[in-house]
């Protein structure tokens, strides 16, 4: 799969609509951060936009910023991975060997998803990008072994920003 490179010119020149098409998903299922981002447009440069996605989570109440944790996907999870993921949440698994699991490693995910869950109940959210497996279940295990559930909804919600950060930066060419 190959993601869209854009320059900030045309970003700025895009209408509104593809514009909020192009970026509905920097963070997951959440277009309304995009719709809010759109009026701030013209960006200076791609520094500027990104920081602008980011001021506009940073805003959210902690209600809101935990409902855009819960709609990311569980790593690795089979299903998903083959029909249901968003194209850079596709894009990312993939590159970070996720897509290509064995049966052994889908069922320590399965398994490691769903003790993450009933602990906290919000999924495991870590920028996969430029990590590999192992680095992932290392993350995985250090975060479950953690009890306290404000220090995890505030690691999640930088790891979002992360992801989110990423994303525009692979995006946008200047």
């Amino acid at each position: 799969m190959k993601i869209l490179v854009m320059k900030i010119e045309d970003i700025n020149n895009y209408n509104s609509e593809k514009f909020i098409d192009s970026f509905k998903n920097i963070y997951e299922e959440s277009k309304f951060i995009t719709e809010h981002a759109d009026k701030k447009r013209p960006f200076k440069n791609k520094k500027e936009m990104i920081l602008i996605f980011l001021e506009l989570f940073d805003n959210l109440d902690e209600e809101t910023k935990i409902n855009i944790i819960k709609k990311h996907p569980d790593l690795a999870d089979k299903i998903k991975i083959n029909k249901g993921l968003s194209e850079l949440s596709d894009e990312e698994q993939s590159r970070s060997g996720l897509k290509d699991c064995s049966e052994q490693e889908f069922n320590l995910f399965k398994d490691l998803n769903s003790r993450f869950k009933n602990k906290f109940n919000i999924p495991f959210i870590f920028a996969v990008r430029n990590k590999n497996k192992n680095e992932i279940i290392t993350e995985f295990k250090s975060r479950l072994d953690n009890n306290d559930l404000n220090l995890e909804i505030k690691t999640s919600i930088s790891q979002v920003k992360e992801i989110a950060k990423l994303r525009l930066t692979e995006l946008i060419n200047e």
